[in-house]
């Protein structure tokens, strides 16, 4: 499925999605994950008082952000899928030790389906794709996680990151400190095969997942691979509700191929769009409005 930018630089031979994902890379080429009623995330209403599982945001500062590569080919499931989370700070000893996840919601039907991972909870650290546990998983007290990954990958600079936000990989930020604890933020930012993500969907019946189709997001913290019970992306705490992850605030707003799948453009094919598109516009009204010519 292509959008108009998307065909129209089909037609100039140029990829806007051929940019490879490094995880250490600047905010400005990532993606905001958006709620539907709430602020990114409240400051220090983590469960068990742990900063560095604290996640963190406000309107100007974006606790998480995504971002897909589509490997500049034509298939719509090989590429990297990527997200990065703004937590409170970091801790001794120095490093992110804790599992933070990313439930996907990848057929729009309020139960999360997947998570994806950073577990650095036990040994070894890795990146991995979970699979949901067998409850409902429409709400923090209904949803589990199966601990032992379908995927797992070796962290490598190639895939994973975990630095302070600071000028340089975050240029718009109001604040390094947005909790305001004296301590400064990090980001977590890590990048997984978008291949093995639509496996582990089609294994849980979740079939036809492309780089084009609608998905919903859950983030959270934990100290394993089991639930998400220290912090969660969006509302202030709520990590044993029983309201559903949309009632609560916690499932993200919708990110589409229009949207959130599609990166941001390598540097000057932003302009080109534009300048393709406006050329079509004023081309298209250019015919309608020439006078009819009669003989």
């Amino acid at each position: 499925m292509l959008v108009a930018g998307s065909a129209l630089l089909g037609a100039l031979g140029t990829s806007a999605q051929a940019v490879t994902i490094d995880p250490s890379s600047s905010t400005a080429g990532w993606t905001p994950i958006a709620y539907a009623s709430v602020l990114p995330d409240a400051a220090d209403d983590q469960a068990t008082g742990i900063p560095e599982a604290d996640i963190v945001g406000n309107a100007a500062n974006p606790a998480a952000y995504f971002r897909f590569d589509d490997a500049g080919t034509p298939s719509g499931t090989d590429g990297f899928i990527a997200f990065r989370v703004r937590i409170g700070a970091d801790k001794n000893p120095a490093g992110f030790d804790h599992f933070l996840g990313v439930g996907v919601d990848a057929n729009s039907d309020g139960a999360l389906d997947l998570f994806l991972a950073v577990d650095n909870s036990g040994n070894p650290d890795r990146l991995g794709i979970f699979d949901a546990g067998a409850g409902a998983n429409t709400s923090p007290s209904t949803t589990s996680i199966n601990s032992s990954p379908l995927f797992s990958y070796a962290l490598s600079v190639s895939n994973y990151h975990f630095g302070a936000v600071n000028a340089t990989i975050d240029p718009s930020a109001t604040s390094f400190d947005v909790d305001a604890d004296a301590n400064n933020d990090y980001f977590v930012s890590f990048v997984i095969p978008f291949a093995n993500v639509v496996s582990a969907l089609s294994a849980q019946g979740v079939n036809g997942v492309d780089d084009a189709s609608p998905m919903r997001f859950v983030f959270g913290s934990s100290t394993q691979p089991n639930a998400l019970n220290q912090d969660l992306g969006g509302p202030t705490g709520g990590t044993s509700s029983t309201q559903t992850w949309g009632q609560l605030g916690a499932m993200s707003n919708t990110l589409t191929s229009s949207g959130g799948f599609v990166p941001t453009p390598e540097p000057g094919t932003a302009s080109l769009v534009a300048l393709g598109l406006l050329a079509l516009a004023v081309r298209t009204d250019h015919r309608r409005r020439e006078p009819e010519t009669t003989t």
